[in-house]
């Protein structure tokens, strides 16, 4: 099951307490304070790692609480602090306080992490003090988790498109085709090995775009932001509009959700491919579709297996060209 949002509670770990101790010794008129400090509670740390997928773990677990330190001992002994503990989500993840909707961190890279609350120092013992101390409350607080696919290639298209065909015959994909709408639930992602080198891409079937997605309707509304962090827009046409529609207008109302749900979206690089052009309806549509959009078509055909490599070639040069322009 895939899950994108999820909210759960956050609790770190108590000081420890500082020792109350005497020390006395024979033949001293007064005894010694000797309690030591207590240790440090432990904070909560988020980090993004790439072996998870999903935020699937914190539907079920939703409350976590660090560690508390030790307490202080006698003859100045220190308490021990309590380890952190770590929270792992999928590279991409946003984090938010759930009370306030204030961003606490974007989580868009690999391996980068973030203290979420941190643990309440330890009390002082009176070694220090006159009378030892309780240690700090650690900090507390609700967050919110949304997930949003880091990419490289973002499939867009029609239910019924062709666009879970696509993937599974351009990648090791294994995401659900059938001949009826929403097939695909949520998105898929797959990972494409080049043979002209060691390159790779991750592409992403994203799910539910018909027009008046930015609205909510079908189930758009959910998926439309995982586009944002797609490096390349690879659009799939239904070129022989097998449920009636035209593939003209099914390419007009794509470009309209996309700009009306975040109009820098379109600014992202794009190519288009013509798919099911194995049916003798495609090639007449084609005719007119390249008359109106005026843009480079790739004609692919998933059940003959016709335009993969040309197509997979096609993303490979644009991707390290955009890559190239953004090394900086």
């Amino acid at each position: 099951m895939f899950v994108d949002r999820a909210k759960i509670y956050v609790q770190a770990g108590d000081g420890g307490k500082g020792c109350e101790s005497q020390y006395y010794k024979r033949g001293w008129r007064h005894a010694r304070r000797d309690g030591g400090d207590g240790g440090n509670g432990g904070s909560i740390i988020v980090k993004a790692d790439v072996n998870v997928h999903t935020l699937l773990d914190y539907r079920y677990r939703q409350h976590f609480k660090a560690q508390s330190g030790k307490l202080g001992g006698s003859n100045n002994k220190r308490g021990a602090d309590a380890l952190d503990s770590i929270i792992l989500v999928p590279p991409g993840t946003i984090i938010r306080d759930a009370d306030t909707g204030c961003l606490i961190r974007d989580l868009n890279k690999a391996e980068e992490q973030v203290i979420v609350v941190r643990g309440g120092r330890g009390g002082i013992g009176n070694f220090k003090r006159h009378e030892s101390t309780p240690g700090d409350p650690g900090e507390q607080v609700r967050i919110t988790f949304e997930l949003k696919l880091i990419a490289d290639i973002g499939l867009i298209g029609y239910p019924n498109a062709g666009k879970s065909s696509f993937i599974n015959k351009i990648s090791k994909a294994n995401s659900k085709v059938a001949q009826f709408p929403f097939t695909t639930l949520s998105p898929v992602l797959g990972v494409v090995n080049s043979s002209l080198s060691e390159s790779r891409m991750v592409i992403a079937d994203i799910p539910g775009i018909i027009k008046d997605a930015h609205q909510g309707k079908g189930l758009g509304i959910e998926f439309l932001r995982h586009i944002e962090r797609t490096k390349i827009l690879l659009f799939v046409i239904d070129m022989a509009g097998i449920d009636g529609r035209d593939p003209i207008n099914d390419y007009s109302d794509l470009l309209n959700e996309l700009q009306s749900y975040d109009h820098m979206l379109l600014k992202k690089p794009q190519l288009i491919i013509a798919n099911k052009m194995d049916l003798a309806q495609a090639k007449e549509n084609l005719i007119n579709f390249k008359k109106s959009v005026r843009k480079i078509i790739y004609q692919v055909s998933c059940v003959e297996s016709l335009g993969i490599e040309k197509i997979k070639e096609a993303l490979f040069k644009k991707l390290g060209k955009f890559k190239q322009e953004h090394s900086d």
